[in-house]
């Protein structure tokens, strides 16, 4: 009965009072390298994991530096199955590069994987993507789908978000991490036609806390469960602090204003 499993691993990814997730995304490393807030991953995860987010997301290699982290403050995390490295031939691919019962080895309690549409290997992609979400029925894991348009004049256009985030429900995926589309209205657009929970991207790190978490306020006003968010946290001034208030945005409803005032930010 893995469908048992996976309800069960599901539950423990989002918060039980609000119904919604913040997710510490730290798979950027092999893509980017070892760039500002995720040079010592180890520092940065202890630090974060202090403030309880529903879970953080990463591949194995630093999944092993970290997970005391994890056991000592009860958070689940989410192994990234595949990668890509934007200084190599094919910056826009992303290969299988793990297994989901490897993972579940590790103790993950969900795995990641992307898609770029757009590219010439979109449809290897795509394959890679239901093999996996396949494996995941097949041992109840849940999957996190990493969609995203690339390539194309404006890759936030709202037609092609919410297109890239039904492929995911389509393929099997049980939540979907996608791009804004500028705002709350052009958002609802995506909600409406994903029936997976909608998580936005937390993209790159903004000149102001305060946008970003407009931005955040807008999709979860939208009907968004959360954010997936990676440099607007550990690139911030002060991590914890901002970890905090993003949590005030999505658990507790609060305005960009009073979460930063809340957070002494």
């Amino acid at each position: 009965m893995s469908e048992i499993g996976k309800e069960v691993r599901l539950s423990r990814l989002f918060n039980k009072q609000s119904g919604n997730s913040v997710m510490v995304a730290m798979d950027h490393g092999a893509a980017v390298g070892p760039i500002k807030g995720i040079v010592d991953p180890e520092k940065t995860v202890s630090i974060l994991a202090k403030e309880k987010p529903e879970t953080f997301f990463m591949p194995v290699g630093i999944i092993k530096k970290v997970y005391k982290h994890f056991i000592e403050n009860d958070i689940p995390y989410i192994a990234a199955i595949d990668s890509v490295t934007f200084i190599g031939p094919e910056p826009d691919y992303f290969i299988v590069s793990d297994t989901v019962e490897h993972a579940m080895i590790y103790g993950a309690t969900a795995v990641s994987a992307h898609i770029f549409v757009g590219p010439k290997k979109t449809s290897e992609m795509m394959k890679g993507l239901s093999a996996i979400a396949r494996e995941c029925d097949r041992l109840g894991m849940p999957l996190l789908a990493i969609m995203y348009p690339n390539g194309f004049e404006n890759d936030y256009d709202v037609k092609l978000v919410k297109h890239v985030a039904r492929m995911a429900a389509e393929y099997g995926a049980d939540i979907v991490k996608t791009y804004y589309t500028g705002s709350k209205e052009s958002f609802q657009e995506v909600i409406e036609g994903s029936p997976l929970p909608v998580l936005l991207s937390g993209g790159d790190k903004t000149d102001n806390p305060r946008d970003f978490l407009g931005v955040l306020k807008n999709c979860m006003d939208a009907g968004g469960r959360g954010v997936a968010v990676g440099r607007n946290v550990w690139q911030a001034d002060d991590p914890a602090r901002m970890l905090q208030a993003i949590k005030k945005v999505v658990h507790e409803g609060m305005t960009p204003e009073e979460a930063l005032a809340k957070s002494s930010i």
